[in-house]
């Protein structure tokens, strides 16, 4: 088993039913976890795989602080915590990747301090997201942005693909609040949607429930109300837009051919004799 000073892991949305058993694994070999997740028995839970457990969240957090002096906060709390104790655990709210900053900076930085470092996925908002509100992401793509950086880059929406739009309860500032926002916070947001889509198409705005006993939070409104909705809209929410409409087929010829035996044969390799082998 290679060794391993840092693991920064995942503790999925739904407080700790989805936290995985690779996690928990990881979480047993460390001597210390330090952890950003307000949830209400996640730290009692951890405590009872790790004798030492420090939550992060209210030492980062300053209200109207930058949220990138935050993750350096997490970021150098970790690094010292590796250094004095390995391994440690870093352990993050949904999937320690998605919508984070902090475990890039953790990974850099190890690598200067030759500390090894491993990345274990958890539950996402955007897997949550699939399931409540029974989206395949197959079937007609997905599109995907920060609500601000959707802005600040001005990125055009291909209106027959669905969409995810991140952290829009965060959108437009990088400091961090619990103040309820105003409608004109989503103004520049509604103007942009509504650029590629019509002011009545229904978009969801939806909360995945870090609790078990509490129902998931989701709003269905037109893209033109967008504002209405804004004193409802705090950072812990996802934009789901469907497709506004099908994109036709255009390669006939595939379409012929995807149902085709003979065209299979002629993109596949014959099975070696005697079957799959060993």
């Amino acid at each position: 088993m290679p060794v391993v000073d840092i693991y920064i892991v995942g503790l999925g949305v739904l407080n700790i039913d989805q936290i995985t058993r690779e996690t928990e694994r990881a979480i047993r070999r460390s001597n210390e976890v330090l952890y950003v997740d307000t949830g209400i028995a996640t730290q009692t839970y951890l405590e009872s795989l790790c004798p030492r457990v420090t939550s992060l969240f209210e030492t980062s957090y300053k209200e109207t602080g930058k949220r990138l002096n935050a993750y350096h906060h997490m970021a150098a709390r970790v690094l010292d915590a590796a250094l004095d104790h390995p391994p440690v655990t870093f352990a993050m709210h949904g999937h320690p990747i998605v919508g984070a900053y902090a475990p890039f900076l953790i990974r850099d930085l190890a690598g200067l301090l030759a500390l090894q470092v491993q990345v274990l996925p958890g539950i996402s908002a955007m897997d949550c997201l699939f399931a409540e509100l029974m989206v395949d992401p197959c079937v007609a793509g997905m599109q995907m942005y920060e609500a601000t950086d959707l802005l600040l880059r001005r990125q055009s929406l291909q209106p027959d693909v669905p969409a995810l739009i991140w952290q829009i309860g965060c959108v437009e500032t990088t400091l961090h609040t619990m103040r309820v926002s105003k409608p004109e916070r989503f103004e520049r947001l509604r103007s942009h949607l509504l650029r590629f889509y019509l002011p009545q198409h229904v978009i969801s705005a939806v909360y995945s429930t870090p609790h078990p006993l509490m129902p998931s939070t989701m709003h269905r409104f037109a893209v033109g109300n967008l504002c209405d909705y804004a004193h409802l809209l705090h950072p812990g929410f996802t934009l789901f837009i469907p497709a506004a409409h099908e994109r036709p087929i255009e390669d006939l010829e595939l379409l012929r051919q995807i149902d085709s035996v003979e065209h299979l044969r002629q993109i596949t390799h014959e099975p070696p004799a005697g079957g799959q082998g060993k």
